[in-house]
Formats: C-alpha cells, sequence, structure tokens
C-alpha cells in the first residue's frame, strides 16, 4: 500500500513541539531525549521512521540490544504522518542534508565509528536511505536511487530492462499530457504526480479532455511530500485485479513475504480504496516470478520493498514499487495472520543476515484470513457521531478499528488514503464468515451509517 498515517484509538504520538531545522549541516533536533546512544551500544539509524517504520527502534532494542537513531528528511510532510514518529524510542535525532555531512555527524554521534546497522523507515527516506547505506557500504541497493522513487523512470527502467510494463509519457505541460493521450491510442489512462505517495493527486480519465482537467487541477500544487508538482506522469489504465507484494531482499535474492488483492472503487475519477484482504503467495506464482524480475530491474538487492501490480490479460504489470516497507497496518496484519513476520525479516535482513536466511527457509502462508476495510467520508465537515465500534464490535471477525473520532471533531472528504478517516481489521479462520463481514461493513461504510458528519458551510 502507498505510505500513509493511521488514525487510531489512542491518541497517536504527538508531532514534536519544537520545529525541525531547515536543511544545511546536519543538527540535533531539540528535544532529543539523550544526547547519544549508549557507549558500546550497537547503533541502528532509521531514515524517515514513520507510519509502519516507526516500530523499527523499539523492535530493534527488544530483539537485538541495540541503540537507535533517527535521520528525518522532511518537515513539510503531513502533520499526520509526522504524528506517528515515536520520539522517545531514539538516543538521538537529526536532520539529513548530504550523505557525507549526515554521515559525519551520526558518526560524532557514535563516539567517532560509524553505525552498525541502517533501514528505511517509509517513503519519504529512500533516496536518504540509499545515499547513506552507499556511503557506509552496508549492503546499498544496485544503480541510481531515483529509479525507487520517480514513477517515470521507474516505468522507463522496466521498459529498458525488458520487464512487462505501463505505456508511459512524462508530462512538463497540459498540452503535452494531452497529445500523447489523444495519441496513443488508449482506452483510460492515469495521471498522477511523479513523487508523491498514498494517491495523492491520482486520477483515472477516460477521455484526453479529462486528462485536461486532471492536468490543470495538478499542475503548480504541492503534493504530499512538499514539493511543487511540475511534472506528471500519464500512462494506460490497466484492467485487472490489483494485488500489493511485499517482499525482503538480501544480496540480490528476494524473498515474497506476503501478498494482498485491493478492492477500490473510483470517485469523482479518484481511486479509493475500500479493502485489502490476505491471499496465498503460493497461490500467485507468476506474481512472484514477476516481481523478481522487477525487483532487480530497479536495483532492489537488500531490504524491504512495496510493490503494487495489476494481473492483466498479458500478465503481471507493475504499477509501482517502493524500496521501503509496506506502511500503515500491512506489516500488522501479516504477524496477525501468516507464519511470518514483514517487519521482523525486515530487521533481520539488515541486522542479522544469518538470522535471515534460516527465517526464510520456509515459505510463508496463511493460518487464518485476514482483511482491511478503509473508511470514507463523504464530505468535509464536523463529526456529530462515530458508530464504527458499535456496529461493527460484535461482529464475529472484528479484531480492531482505528476510528477515534468523536462529536465535534473535524472530518475532510475522503479522496485518498490520507483522508480516509480510519480503517476495521477483520480476521477469522473461516473464509465465509470473514466475506459475509467485510460485505457488512462496507455496506455500511458507503451508506453513511458509521459516521455522521455535518458538511461544512
Amino acid at each position: 500500500m502507498p505510505e500513509n498515517p493511521l488514525p487510531a484509538r489512542e491518541n497517536p504520538t504527538p508531532a514534536p513541539e519544537n520545529p525541525l531545522p531547515v536543511p544545511g549541516t546536519p543538527t540535533l533536533v531539540q528535544g532529543t531525549p539523550t544526547p547519544t546512544p549508549g557507549p558500546g551500544t550497537p547503533v541502528l539509524v532509521v531514515v524517515d521512521p514513520y507510519s509502519s517504520g516507526s516500530v523499527f527502534a523499539r523492535r530493534a532494542r527488544e530483539r537485538y540490544g541495540l541503540d537507535a537513531v533517527a535521520v528525518l528528511t522532511s518537515e513539510t510532510l503531513p502533520p499526520a504522518l509526522l504524528a506517528t514518529y515515536p520520539r522517545e524510542d531514539f538516543a538521538a535525532e537529526l536532520r539529513f542534508s548530504t550523505a557525507a555531512e549526515t554521515a559525519a555527524e551520526v558518526e560524532r554521534l557514535c563516539g567517532g565509528r560509524r553505525p552498525d546497522f541502517l533501514v528505511c523507515g517509509s517513503e519519504p527516506g529512500v533516496e536518504a536511505y540509499d545515499a547513506l547505506a552507499a556511503h557506509w557500504g552496508m549492503r546499498p541497493n544496485a544503480g541510481p536511487s531515483d529509479v525507487r522513487r520517480d514513477k517515470f523512470l521507474m516505468q522507463e527502467r522496466l521498459r529498458e530492462a525488458g520487464v512487462p510494463h505501463i505505456p508511459h509519457h512524462k508530462a512538463s505541460d497540459t498540452e503535452s499530457a494531452v497529445a500523447w493521450a489523444e495519441g496513443s491510442g488508449l482506452a483510460e489512462f492515469v495521471v498522477k504526480p511523479m513523487r508523491s505517495f498514498a494517491t495523492d493527486g491520482v486520477f483515472f480519465c477516460a477521455t484526453p479532455d479529462e486528462v485536461r482537467a486532471a492536468c490543470d487541477r495538478l499542475f503548480g500544487r504541492v503534493d504530499l511530500a512538499g514539493e511543487v508538482i511540475t511534472e506528471l506522469l500519464v500512462q494506460e489504465r490497466l484492467v485487472g485485479p490489483e494485488y500489493v507484494v511485499d517482499s525482503v531482499s538480501l544480496d540480490g535474492a528476494p524473498f515474497v513475504v506476503n501478498m494482498f488483492r485491493y478492492t477500490k472503487e473510483t470517485i469523482d475519477g479518484t481511486p479509493v480504496y475500500r479493502a485489502m484482504t490476505a491471499v496465498e503467495v503460493g497461490d500467485h506464482p507468476e506474481i512472484t516470478d514477476y516481481v523478481a524480475r522487477a525487483l532487480a530491474a530497479l536495483g532492489i538487492e537488500n531490504g524491504p520493498a512495496h510493490s503494487e501490480l495489476v494481473l492483466t490479460g498479458r500478465g503481471p504489470v507493475l504499477i509501482e514499487t517502493g524500496a521501503r516497507m509496506h506502511g500503515g497496518l500491512g506489516p500488522t496484519l501479516v504477524e496477525h495472520a501468516s507464519t511470518h513476520s514483514l517487519t521482523d525479516l525486515t530487521l533481520a535482513s539488515r541486522v542479522a543476515p544469518e538470522e535471515f536466511l534460516e527465517r526464510t527457509r520456509t515459505a510463508p502462508s496463511l493460518h487464518r484470513g485476514v482483511v482491511e476495510c478503509f473508511l470514507s467520508s463523504p464530505a468535509t465537515g464536523t463529526v456529530t457521531a462515530n458508530r464504527v465500534g458499535e456496529a461493527c464490535g460484535e461482529l464475529d471477525s472484528y479484531l480492531f478499528d482505528t476510528c477515534a473520532q468523536a462529536p465535534g471533531d473535524p472530518v475532510a472528504k475522503t479522496t485518498d488514503l490520507i483522508t480516509s478517516y480510519g480503517r476495521v481489521v477483520l480476521s477469522h479462520e473461516d473464509p465465509d464468515t470473514l466475506s459475509r463481514d467485510t460485505a457488512h461493513v462496507l455496506s455500511l461504510d458507503r451508506k453513511g451509517e458509521l459516521l455522521d458528519v455535518r458538511p461544512r458551510g
């Protein structure tokens, strides 16, 4: 799943009270719990420890006795994403500037030596992570880092490597996008920013005129990463079931840990997630084989990858891959339902390679089904009633929800993952029970019976 923060019943970790320093020479962020890691203690550096990557420091301390240093790359990320950062889990934190300067500051914090381990915590940190891994020689990925962040370069790399890809075009203005759409011979199109995430700015278009409208809305806008949109990717809209594939690699050998199948709907031209259902990895060898080819083309040789693809009539075709762990609740669902832990394997690939090899000798399998339902608000306004717990809590498969909204709280109209107001997670050994309960939750959500909203204005 594209990177996304998680609303929760418990109050999330608050955003730092002190503003992050502006980019430049690496600077310790004010309010750090302790100034340096413990003397003699192995150190793990986590780049952008947000969303699901927020667990790495605590898990590394509990499993391996490591201290952690956070490297933060941006102060312009969405507040909800910044709020997932567990500052209390880190011995020190600093802002990224360049690989050399940041590495020198980390080494100073470590008493003049390089840190022992490095992991990427979330999508915004992919390029900084790649730069630090290359600088320290810590099992870096291969080739240029931008092919793992820029969606146009990603598709170009697949094309060059002979891996099935999406017909695509990079547009720096609306007329270029429309001209390509008109001459492409394609039935439908997708327009999206090159580097954003969480389905931010993604539009489905049935005609070149709709491509024009999408471009006019996007050019010049600031995306979720805080970057002004100056280029857009226009590509074919693929037809077929959509899957997410989470893998962890070691020295060029990927291990597929889990798969999910998405259920999405199109609302006002944008894709809105409805559900994510775990499926057996062993049932889809053609997807596993394709993902291995795609990862090799993109140079993802070490650590996690979060790939989304469509199983088209011509076979699997990649939408995009993130060189980081599945964001949001994905790893939690895997730990609940699978024989393998995505979080533990990600850490082991960076910290304990022999342990990783031992754990991946057996293929993953599900011991129960699990579904994540994404809840949507039809309007921007104020919550007047929250019935999620009441309506879903008695279902046989109910596991938990993340819907903490109370009367008087603001809520945004759902247009992407960031504006989905919450999740309901269902799990059961019986597929029929799980399917029935999933349909019930999604029906209640579509009817607006889970959250009452007084529209703004």
